[in-house]
């Protein structure tokens, strides 16, 4: 029971810092669901490694290869 709170919680914080305007948000929540995973993996019988959010890249790429600017 507590482990599905924690993992609501990580999915919440991950549409969050998809969605949020700045870069100082988006790492707030991100910072959030990595702490929910943890808190998830230590509730219950998971992979950690499955548990922890996807990595953040400093510069992104258009589906050509190119950086956004």
């Amino acid at each position: 029971m507590e482990e599905a709170y924690w993992l609501g919680r990580k999915r919440a914080s991950l549409k969050l810092a998809q969605s949020a305007a700045s870069a100082e948000a988006k790492l707030v929540h991100y910072d959030l669901a990595g702490r929910y995973s943890l808190k998830a993996a230590s509730a219950g019988s998971i992979d950690l490694a499955d548990a922890l959010p996807p990595p953040i890249y400093a510069g992104r790429t258009n589906s050509k290869g190119k950086r956004h600017a």
